[in-house]
């Protein structure tokens, strides 16, 4: 399936579009897409567990492409994503970098997307369903779980140990750390960083032991959003490890601090807990 994957992934993108957008077509996109069907040439294609947690995510500035595939040596799901710039014109979503860009047909039924594809005269039809932003969560907690097992999340002790959760003192780190998080400073060797509105809407979210971290960039085309899925450990009652990376963790109320060491460098990170209302509107 992965070539069909791709054959989409080459033409759709981001949701920023030019003048000539149809806002209507904008609204009714936004959201985000899990596949459930493909047709190439008319033939149904088999659709394995993996295939069914691609998800197209559109905004008002964007659409991220979360592709999963299963890998034959492991049999778990590898993952990629792309995010691409597009215009709408019609019923069409092109490239909005490529103006001799053919276009992919799509329509919309209620909850159903419809993406047709037509290259090298063979057309590819996919159909998808809306989701809500907690289904989406839960597939992409899947990412560094080995792709999709029943672990819930990871392992199965809730903080890194074989003895049932941990101690007392990590249970409560990882309580005290679940929810959403907005960035509010950013500090490097004592001097605060200075972030742009774009930079001002980074944000995590974490669950189980896994952070998704929502990065926010300036780019020409608009403000731009990419998602990022890391596990992480409990070392201690006051440091988690990301990445074999230490993170020194300071709660008060609603409010988060990391701080990492690193070659020399320090660096703070100041955090707000916010909802996952507010959280949305930021992708928005």
């Amino acid at each position: 399936m992965k070539r069909i994957f791709l054959g989409a992934t080459a033409f759709v993108a981001l949701l920023f579009s030019s003048c000539e957008k149809n806002d209507n077509a904008s609204a009714d996109l936004t959201g985000a897409w899990q596949l459930e069907s493909a047709t190439v040439a008319g033939q149904s294609q088999i659709l394995g567990d993996c295939d069914k947690k691609t998800v197209y995510v559109f905004t008002q500035n964007q659409l991220t492409f979360h592709e999963f595939e299963t890998n034959r040596s492991t049999r778990n799901c590898d993952y990629d994503n792309h995010v691409e710039t597009y215009k709408i014109e019609g019923n069409l979503i092109k490239d909005a970098n490529d103006p001799n860009e053919k276009g992919i047909l799509f329509s919309i039924s209620g909850n159903t997307l419809t993406l047709t594809i037509e290259e090298n005269g063979q057309k590819e039809t996919l159909n998808l369903k809306k989701i809500n932003q907690a289904q989406l969560d839960a597939i992409l907690a899947t990412i560094n779980n080995g792709g999709g097992n029943n672990n819930g999340g990871g392992n199965n002790n809730g903080g890194g140990n074989n003895n049932g959760g941990g101690n007392s003192n990590t249970g409560k780190i990882i309580a005290n750390l679940e929810g959403i998080w907005q960035i509010v400073s950013e500090t490097e060797n004592d001097v605060i960083e200075q972030l742009d509105n774009c930079e001002k809407k980074r944000s995590i979210k974490i669950s189980g032991n896994q952070i998704l971290y929502y990065d926010f960039e300036q780019k020409p085309i608009g403000c731009v959003s990419e998602i990022k899925v890391k596990n992480f450990t409990v070392s201690s009652d006051t440091t988690i490890e990301v990445e074999r990376k230490r993170h020194f963790i300071s709660i008060t109320g609603d409010n988060l601090t990391l701080t990492t060491v690193e070659n020399g460098r320090k660096k703070i990170i100041a955090y707000k807990r916010i909802t996952q209302a507010q959280l949305d509107a930021l992708l928005r």
